[in-house]
């Protein structure tokens, strides 16, 4: 590792490359939001392969091909003659990738297949006549498929930075005058149809846009990586946030930093650019996926941890409210028997209610202070009426309901509602007083 080239992507040399790529990131980041929010990751990258043949239906128009670069050094491709027109192969791609959606509807709705077959039935079998196509390119061209199918940002020229320059603003602008449509059809696409939203419109929009930025990126990347850029940077920001706009905005800038930061990391480590860029987008997502304080696993095990020692301290609470004070000797160990605690939980939830202000240590005694005996009978009004409700409603053996409500007492939120439900009843299925609110 060279740590001495982090910047060098930066550099007037290599600066349109790592530009050009960060403009991709953010075109696949923006877009991708639909893709994971509409569940088409698998027409996204079939997207990215069918467009194999309008790419080279190009080609054939203009009778010269294109060929990537290497590594830092040199070319180690040939070019025949000069780059194809920017806006042809656009087009072309855009026509092929229409197609694969059209296609891919049309074997859904005229058999038996599922979309997921259909989707690799159709996909497939435009990518093997973009290959075919390729056997019937004249001699005297060479076609780069390896750079195609895995990118080389590297390689990128001045008319691919023109030609993203173009795209991005493009997908940019069009998600921002259809908005609140796009939002519509992709979290309900029923209701969208009921305002009078064209959802098959809005759905080939989404097609054309993404076939047109996986063609215009395809140097970033390659056919079988850009895929992770429509879905990684978007899946990553789904984690972080429920807000729409928060999701397209943070999908964006993920993109871009991936591709930046990528760039910078494939130049340390001397290894391929598009592979990199796609390594950077997989550790957002997993920092995302860790992180997040509304969804992250980590949040997730310390408020699972925080509601564990809440229940523990009702417990241990509830215990001391039926069995009186205890000798602060000893409580640990006859409250243990009462809770199935361990003796060390039952010292610490001592500890935790203490700091409350919800029991007392004094002359030698653990002792309820005001505000816990509160909410001990708070946890037993609770109790009671949760073995009622399930006696009554539920039809459950009164015998057997005291194990379910030591579970449901803790959500004694729920109380009130649960005793007007009830009828406001005063005796327990066992003939003990329930506590008035």
């Amino acid at each position: 590792m060279d740590h001495s080239q982090w910047l060098v992507p930066w550099s007037s040399q290599w600066i349109a490359e790592t530009v050009c790529s960060m403009l991709v990131g953010v075109a696949c980041g923006v877009l991708g939001c639909f893709v994971v929010l509409r569940r088409m990751a698998l027409i996204g990258d079939a997207l990215s392969h069918a467009v194999l043949p309008g790419v080279v239906f190009a080609f054939l128009l203009t009778g010269v091909a294109w060929s990537g670069y290497g590594a830092v050094g040199g070319a180690v491709g040939s070019v025949v003659g000069a780059v194809p027109e920017p806006i042809l192969m656009l087009l072309g791609a855009t026509f092929t990738g229409l197609l694969t959606a059209v296609l891919i509807n049309l074997v859904v709705r005229f058999s038996r297949t599922k979309e997921d077959s259909s989707i690799g039935i159709v996909f497939t079998g435009m990518f093997a006549v973009g290959i075919v196509m390729i056997s019937a390119l004249p001699r005297s061209t060479h076609f780069d498929l390896k750079c195609f199918l895995f990118g080389d940002p590297l390689a990128i020229g001045r008319s691919d930075l023109w030609m993203m320059g173009v795209v991005c603003p493009l997908v940019l602008l069009t998600v921002g005058a259809m908005y609140y449509r796009l939002k519509l059809v992709s979290f309900d696409p029923l209701v969208a149809a009921a305002m009078g939203v064209s959802v098959a419109a809005v759905h080939y929009l989404i097609m054309g846009l993404l076939s047109v930025t996986v063609v215009a990126g395809l140097k970033t990347t390659g056919v079988v990586l850009v895929v992770a850029m429509v879905i990684t940077p978007a899946s990553a920001a789904y984690q972080l946030t429920n807000r729409f706009w928060v999701m397209l905005l943070l999908s964006g800038v993920f993109g871009a930093v991936s591709a930046g930061v990528g760039m910078s990391a494939a130049f340390v480590t001397n290894s391929p650019t598009g592979p990199a860029m796609v390594l950077v987008a997989v550790g957002l997502f997993a920092l995302a996926v860790l992180l997040s304080p509304g969804h992250g696993v980590v949040f997730d095990r310390i408020r699972r941890a925080r509601l564990a020692r809440h229940v523990e301290n009702e417990d241990v609470l509830k215990s001391l409210y039926r069995v009186g004070p205890v000798d602060a000797a000893g409580a640990a160990g006859a409250v243990s028997a009462e809770t199935q605690m361990s003796p060390g939980r039952v010292a610490s939830a001592l500890r935790r209610l203490r700091a409350e202000g919800l029991v007392d240590e004094g002359r030698g005694q653990w002792v309820l202070s005001e505000a816990g005996v509160r909410h001990a009978e708070t946890m037993v009004r609770a109790h009671r009426l949760w073995e009622t409700y399930l006696a009554e409603e539920g039809n459950a053996d009164p015998a057997r309901v005291h194990s379910e409500a030591e579970r449901l007492e803790h959500a004694h939120d729920l109380t009130e509602r649960l005793d007007a439900t009830l009828g406001r009843p005063t005796v327990d299925p066992h003939g003990s007083e329930i506590p008035r609110g």
